[in-house]
Formats: structure tokens, C-alpha cells, sequence
């Protein structure tokens, strides 16, 4: 399953990639996210433990980043057994910065995580998250 959604953030964007690269400060502006802890950091890589509260369960996730600033982030992560990779791109546009997610995932995986409607669940998710994303760096 791919999904992708794009966001615009009026904000130059190197303002966004650190902002969005605060991870220990996603659960002040996400819908999912609760806990987040960097656990390592080397170079231009860095791991995360996090707890996500989705659909009234607490589920426990693991990503490793890989940093390209300011244009993109490389996820490879884990939720409830369940991998996934998400490619972050934040382009330069003349109102801002055009923040992009493109999520690839097994589909029979996630289903068990979301439910039935796991790719339309996925999609809806991932919207809400950049929205409430954008109205964090926006009030800053």
C-alpha cells in the first residue's frame, strides 16, 4: 500500500525540516503521537522509541531517520510488528515550504493495525498530522 499526502507550510524551509526534525516535540502538536525519545544519533542518522495512540490503542513504534537537510527525511519504521518506509520532502515553494509524505506499507500488516479500511484510515491520518503540523510552525 502507498499513500501519499502534501501539506503547505508558510514558512521558509529550514524553519520546517528543524521543526519537523524536534521529534521529542511531536506530541505537542501531533494527533497520534504521545511519546517520543531520540535514542541515538550518529552523523546524519537517528533513531526513535515512541508510543502512538491510534484508533484507542496505545501502539509502540521505532523509526530510524536518515537526514538530507533541508530537502528530506528517509523513515524506516515499525509499529505492532508492522514495517513501514516514509520518504519526507519539504520543497521551497513561493508561499512556503510544500512539506510531502509518501508512506509504502504492507497492506496486510497494517490492516491488522487500523482495521479493515487500513489504506483509507492511513491516508486520513496522515493528513490530519501534517495539517496540525503546519498550524504548529505557523503559530510559531
Amino acid at each position: 500500500m502507498r499513500t501519499e499526502r502534501a501539506q503547505l507550510v508558510k514558512a521558509p524551509r529550514e524553519r520546517v525540516f528543524e521543526a519537523w526534525n524536534d521529534c521529542e516535540a511531536w506530541p505537542r502538536w501531533s494527533v497520534a503521537f504521545t511519546r517520543v525519545t531520540v535514542t541515538e544519533r550518529a552523523g546524519n542518522t537517528k533513531h526513535l522509541d515512541a508510543e502512538l495512540e491510534v484508533e484507542g490503542r496505545t501502539i509502540h513504534r521505532t523509526e530510524k531517520h536518515v537526514l538530507t537537510p533541508p530537502q528530506l527525511v528517509q523513515v524506516e519504521g515499525v509499529m505492532a510488528g508492522a514495517p513501514n518506509t516514509t520518504e519526507w520532502k519539504f520543497d521551497a515553494v513561493a508561499d512556503g515550504t510544500l512539506l510531502t509524505a509518501v508512506i509504502d506499507a504492507p497492506l496486510d500488516e497494517w490492516t491488522n493495525i487500523l482495521g479493515p479500511s487500513a489504506e483509507s484510515q492511513l491516508g486520513i491520518l496522515l493528513g490530519e498530522e501534517l495539517q496540525a503540523f503546519a498550524r504548529y510552525v505557523e503559530s510559531q
